[in-house]
């Protein structure tokens, strides 16, 4: 038996960056990057998970990672709670699923109030770049149809991300 050859272009789960790298569009990809953007993380925020290739929303299901949950909460009690922050880091590095987990709870409502916020402005960025590529040239602009058919799937994740909030609130 022969030994396979393959060869890894990036993250599967991140179907932005082989388009901006490649210049194709993976629209297997199981997931995508959840567009939370931070310029200059912290070590704790990217301890807590703050990674392109872990903060995913799912496009089959909508499903967001739990390193989202965590860096959102950690931002949130970073604003409204030091201490808290402290102690849900601490919890997180020590794997103190309980303390966590109450944290969490306790914090359920602000957390999810911000992903949703974030979801329904990213999607109105979404439409606003879509209004704008409409009726462009394609001689002009040829790889205006793979942006354009990009933007279409992380829409999609996204609109499913947005019921599964809804259906939660």
């Amino acid at each position: 038996a022969g030994t396979a050859l393959t060869t890894c272009y990036g993250d599967p789960t991140n179907p932005s960056h082989l388009l901006a790298r490649y210049g194709f569009l993976d629209q297997t990809s199981p997931a995508t990057f959840c567009k939370i953007l931070v310029l200059h993380p912290s070590d704790e925020l990217v301890i807590m998970g703050y990674d392109h290739s872990r903060m995913l929303f799912y496009h089959e299901t909508g499903d967001v990672s739990d390193e989202v949950w965590d860096v959102l909460l950690y931002q949130l009690l970073g604003e409204q709670d030091p201490d808290t922050q402290q102690a849900f880091y601490q919890a997180h590095v020590g794997g103190d699923t309980d303390t966590k987990a109450s944290i969490h709870d306790y914090y359920s409502e602000a957390t999810q109030n911000a992903l949703q916020q974030h979801v329904s402005t990213f999607l109105q960025d979404l439409e606003q770049l879509s209004a704008r590529a409409a009726g462009k040239s394609v001689r002009d602009h040829p790889r205006l149809p793979l942006i354009v058919a990009h933007n279409e799937f992380v829409k999609e994740t996204f609109l499913k991300v947005q019921s599964n909030l809804l259906q939660y609130a």
